[in-house]
């Protein structure tokens, strides 16, 4: 996605929104599919926004962890749902961005199967650097990384992922030789870049802020147009001399192919009335996103976009999973 879209997106995100007291016409509970582990930025976050429907619709909406296949497994139950309002997916960059072009076999289409409600937060990715590495800067680390080529390696939650992307888009950008581990899960990989066992990662903010703060980890630069509230002291790429440096994660909520553009509409108008609420954005903060909330038809766009920049990213590294 374009920054400037992107920005468009976020200074919508802070006009107050208001949600018309419809009566919802359904009263059997909304499954709400996150296809990632409990325990996670995407569950927490999951959590917060079930809870925000829930009060805000008068419907139940019970969260259904389906982790697996980078997030497939969980986004394809929802393609093959009827479209009847009760089932909804919290998709992501993976689901909806960068699976798309990186797995050969889809078991559903990303753009045609689903029906887009809303975009409820960003992920802003943040470069991190163990604390023993002698930079303190982007401009620093690219300068360290050429002279010591092929010596520094970064770590990621797989092949295909935003973390690995991520450094893919350092290394083409910045011309420098970087080496590329993959982790099963942030439990294994946070413990290893902390001891400087591994050297860097892009990864979302909630996972390393506790090591920031620890002094145990270096924020570099974050990946978002303007600067993360909770860390005001650590630029934004554009600021560290990397422009359009885009490479943050998000999560949106989607519905099967089919489901009434009525539903849709008030289904994203309760998630814009709690994003505006003063407490739900800062627990979405906390969680490491940061809230947006758009209409159906800005969520399509977002989407098509995300598929077809991310696409053009995968295909130039060349990563393929079968």
């Amino acid at each position: 996605m374009r920054r400037r879209d992107l920005a468009a997106l976020l200074g919508a995100a802070m006009l107050p929104a208001a949600m018309a007291q419809a009566q919802p016409q359904a009263t059997s509970p909304i499954r709400l599919v996150v296809p990632f582990a409990p325990g996670g930025a995407s569950d927490v976050i999951g959590r917060i926004v079930a809870e925000q429907m829930r009060d805000r619709l008068g419907i139940p909406v019970v969260v259904d962890n389906r982790a697996g296949a980078s997030g497939n497994l969980g986004a394809d139950i929802v393609a093959k749902a009827r479209p009847d309002g009760l089932t909804l997916l919290l998709a992501s960059a993976s689901t909806h961005g960068i699976n798309p072009t990186l797995m050969a076999h889809m078991p559903f289409d990303s753009r045609r199967d689903f029906t887009p409600v809303s975009l409820v937060v960003m992920v802003p990715t943040i470069l991190v650097v163990t604390s023993g590495l002698p930079v303190r800067s982007v401009a620093e680390l690219i300068a360290y990384a050429r002279a010591n080529p092929g010596k520094l390696n970064y770590g990621s939650m797989g092949n295909g992922t935003t973390q690995h992307l991520s450094g893919i888009m350092l290394r083409e950008r910045a011309g420098v030789d970087l080496v590329h581990v993959p982790y099963r899960g942030q439990n294994l990989l946070i413990p290893e870049l902390t001891t400087g066992q591994i050297h860097l990662v892009f990864n979302n903010i909630a996972a390393v802020q506790s090591a920031i703060e620890a002094g145990q980890l270096r924020p570099l630069a974050v990946a978002l147009p303007e600067r993360w509230p909770t860390l005001p002291q650590v630029p934004t790429f554009a600021e560290a001399g990397l422009q359009d440096f885009q490479v943050s994660s998000w999560l949106a909520l989607l519905g099967p192919a089919g489901m009434p553009s009525e539903t849709a509409e008030r289904y994203a108008a309760a998630v814009r009335a709690g994003v505006a609420d003063p407490a739900v954005r800062a627990r979405l903060i906390q969680a490491g996103g940061l809230p947006i909330g758009s209409a159906p038809a800005e969520t399509a766009r977002f989407i098509d976009n995300e598929i077809t920049s991310w696409g053009h990213v995968v295909r130039a590294a060349g990563v393929r999973m079968e």
